[in-house]
């Protein structure tokens, strides 16, 4: 009976520690919620870009050369490592505010 409970409770745990290990990664959902929210910051001007945000529009806007960065083969969303900026308009990210806005969501989302 021990054993049996101890192999559940570690099923259990690796369930729970392998869908924790799989949240970094923004959904379809994520994304498309995030790219709206960007566009009403720009809007709305509500967003606050930093310099590094800034930084990397300029470089979006001059090909991204100088980035880990990729949009895709449609160009219409951006590949990252980081995960606040996965899967961001490759329009929106030629735009300053439209990056934090993006960022700032997806920060809220947890990523």
């Amino acid at each position: 009976m021990t054993k049996t409970l101890t192999a559940w409770g570690l099923i259990a745990g690796l369930l729970v520690v392998g869908k924790l290990a799989h949240a970094d990664v923004p959904t379809i959902a994520d994304v498309t919620a995030c790219n709206e929210q960007a566009r009403e910051a720009v809007r709305g001007r509500t967003a606050s870009p930093t310099a590094k945000d800034e930084a990397r529009a300029e470089d979006a806007r001059n090909g991204g050369r100088n980035t880990a960065e990729r949009a895709d083969a449609t160009g219409t969303i951006t590949q990252s490592p980081d995960p606040q900026i996965q899967g961001m308009d490759a329009r929106g990210a030629k735009d300053a505010a439209y990056r934090a806005g993006y960022r700032v969501c997806m920060r809220k989302k947890g990523f």
